[in-house]
């Protein structure tokens, strides 16, 4: 890894930007700047407010897109010989076209067509959106050159919801959006994304981006830009009050101090980030202390990682690292043992891991009787466990057991779990007092369930294919990092949350932005 690479307006010296540049720029600037906020009418509305808005917004890039690029055919005089669209062909994209095709074949074949088309049954996720996303991947991946101004506007805004995740959950309410509900909806929901999970999901892509620009840019103002950003993010991560976000925080943040460690100046960057990051949630207990600490109620851990004097420690540490690396590299970057850092990064990293894992399987296993007291939630599986989630992955597996061989393979159809495990809702409601649900709130179960063994598989191939080319890509590009890491921690949240056309649009932008700046880096 390049530690002096700049992110620069990638293939712009090289290539001339033209006007299919410009429009999936100002389309990423509206997505980050103007959808997050866009409501109609409070939480009532959020989610089909933003799946139209989304749907339109895409619409609009993909007929401009083509115009423009046709009208630039016409009027080329001597244009080259394009290559075939097969032969252009990567492996992300080939798992995109896998992942879309077979969302079509589930759709067709499903017993419930309109709503497997529509997804309206569920979380919107049906064909419709997801060849909404397929779209726009090659749009985008076709016609992209990086501009700082979508990025600004992201951190910008994306600050601005956290900030009002934060005030919500101390039941500050600038924007009266509380109006109108109860108690038990207004703990559930906040800011301008609406129910605790969702904010979650889109926190853990938040924090990452924040985290990567402050750490790769050579720009300083969008250092400082991102410095501002993570202390928002971070305070709203521990406001969105789910345990899916710190899942995603536990494992993103040693993979990106594996990956930054390469560089001397990225590790630096990083623990100052670090630094800022673990400030941010002392200043939010001091912002709770200010408004009397009148508040939704934390979990364990977020009430722990607020509240706790042992907080200031990690501040000490990392603090004190990035000063040592700061002062050690003022008269040049000294030698350091990168690749033997690497190595005792992942390998702490595995153990813990394994530690954690193997917690899980023994008292979920082996010792189902020793009491744990608030960690019985998180390290005993059962059907009670995440929030009864533990009883929706079990009755999801039965139902998929017995599905005949074809369904196994392609599915029930996109976003229709609520058909299938409505055998259970009786259950659900006597054990849990939930009436109904449309998801099996595993993203990966849900895929597996609606959408088959061939269409989990191909959005893995999708993911995995994004991520092992990125990271090639890094090398040459820093930049595939920043987004790397959102596409990395929405896939570890999304284990136990579900995908919305809310949040997951961002994911499905931040994966293509991922293939596209390393498919303009390969051919440059």
């Amino acid at each position: 890894m390049n530690q002096n690479t700049p992110i620069a307006d990638t293939g712009d010296v090289k290539k001339q930007y033209t006007v299919s540049h410009t429009l999936v720029n100002v389309y990423l600037t509206l997505m980050f700047s103007f959808f997050p906020l866009f409501l109609t009418e409070q939480y009532v509305h959020a989610r089909t407010d933003k799946f139209w808005l989304y749907l339109i917004l895409t619409a609009v890039l993909i007929i401009s897109v083509v115009f423009s690029s046709s009208m630039k055919r016409l009027g080329d005089k001597t244009p080259a010989k394009p290559k075939g669209f097969l032969q252009s062909l990567s492996s992300t994209d080939i798992m995109m076209l896998c992942f879309v095709g077979f969302a079509a074949i589930s759709t067709v074949t499903s017993p419930h067509i309109s709503d497997a088309f529509t997804g309206f049954k569920g979380r919107d996720n049906g064909l419709l959106l997801l060849t909404a996303y397929a779209l726009m991947y090659f749009i985008i991946t076709r016609n992209y050159r990086y501009k700082d101004y979508a990025f600004v506007g992201y951190l910008v805004v994306s600050s601005i919801v956290a900030l009002l995740t934060v005030i919500n959950y101390f039941y500050i309410d600038p924007l009266n959006i509380f109006a109108g509900y109860g108690e038990d909806t207004i703990v559930d929901f906040g800011s301008t994304i609406g129910n605790k999970n969702i904010i979650a999901a889109f926190m853990c892509m938040f924090l990452p981006i924040a985290v990567g620009f402050f750490t790769v840019t050579e720009k300083r103002y969008m250092r400082i830009l991102s410095g501002f950003a993570i202390i928002f993010a971070y305070p709203g991560i521990l406001c969105a009050d789910s345990s899916s976000n710190i899942l995603g925080l536990l494992v993103i943040l040693p993979i990106m101090l594996i990956i930054y460690c390469r560089s001397y100046t990225y590790l630096k960057r990083f623990f100052g980030a670090m630094t800022i990051l673990f400030i941010s949630g002392k200043l939010l207990h001091l912002f709770a202390i200010l408004v009397g600490n009148k508040n939704k109620g934390f979990e364990v851990f977020q009430q722990f990682l607020i509240y706790s004097p042992q907080m200031f420690i990690p501040i000490i540490i990392c603090g004190t690292i990035f000063l040592l690396l700061f002062l050690a590299g003022k008269n040049g970057e000294p030698k350091y043992p990168a690749k033997a850092l690497q190595i005792t990064f992942k390998v702490v990293f595995g153990v813990i891991i394994m530690v954690l894992l193997g917690s899980f399987f023994y008292y979920s296993v082996i010792d189902r009787e020793s009491d744990l007291g608030n960690y019985e939630k998180l390290l005993r599986f059962s059907d009670a466990w995440g929030t009864h989630r533990g009883f929706m992955w079990r009755v999801s597996f039965e139902e998929y057991g017995k599905f005949n061989l074809w369904q196994k393979l392609f599915g029930a159809g996109p976003d229709t779990a609520y058909y299938v495990l409505e055998p259970h809702f009786k259950e659900l409601a006597a054990r849990f007092g939930d009436a109904s649900t449309d998801c099996a709130h595993n993203e990966l179960i849900n895929y597996l369930l609606t959408q088959g063994v061939f269409g989990l598989a191909a959005y893995l191939g999708l993911a995995a294919a994004t991520l092992v080319r990125g990271l090639k890509t890094a090398r040459k590009e820093p930049l595939t990092l920043v987004f790397m890491g959102a596409v990395l921690c929405y896939l570890v949240q999304s284990t136990v949350n579900l995908y919305n056309p809310i949040v997951t649009p961002h994911f499905f932008i931040f994966l293509t932005l991922t293939e596209a700046i390393s498919r303009s880096t390969s051919t440059e």
